[in-house]
């Protein structure tokens, strides 16, 4: 999985919903990082000490984005090498493809789909 930042996708949520007021712009400086799925399920969102919790995918460096949630989204693998996901309640929501997910929805993943969360957050998934 390929993280990174989504400029579109931010000026399309600050456009349509005006969720994260006018003091959340986008990162002047942005990167990328790749993440590998491994084991049966992985956790997105951003790590808290006071939570204890540390999400397998955590997006708690900067630029952090405040639009994503302690507990966001959660991966799951199948035995056939299948990912799915799924949102377990996010504040903000979890969209696959442009298509916003209901709670508790799962979700197969495909090489090249993408994973929009929080004000700017975008997940990419490649094989390999």
């Amino acid at each position: 999985m390929l993280v990174a930042s989504d400029r579109v996708y931010y000026n399309r949520m600050k456009a349509s919903r005006a969720v994260f007021g006018s003091d959340v712009e986008f990162p002047a400086h942005t990167s990328e990082r790749r993440i590998r799925l491994v084991g049966k399920q992985m956790r997105i969102g951003r790590r808290s000490a006071a939570r204890d919790l540390v999400p397998e995918i955590d997006l708690a460096d900067k630029p952090v984005d405040p639009g994503v949630s302690r507990l966001h989204a959660v991966l799951a693998s199948a035995s056939d090498g299948t990912w799915f996901i799924s949102d377990p309640g996010s504040a903000n929501g979890t969209y696959v493809n442009s298509r916003e997910l209901d709670v508790g929805e799962r979700v197969t993943l495909h090489e090249g789909d993408r994973i929009n969360l929080g004000a700017w957050t975008v997940i990419t998934v490649h094989r390999g």
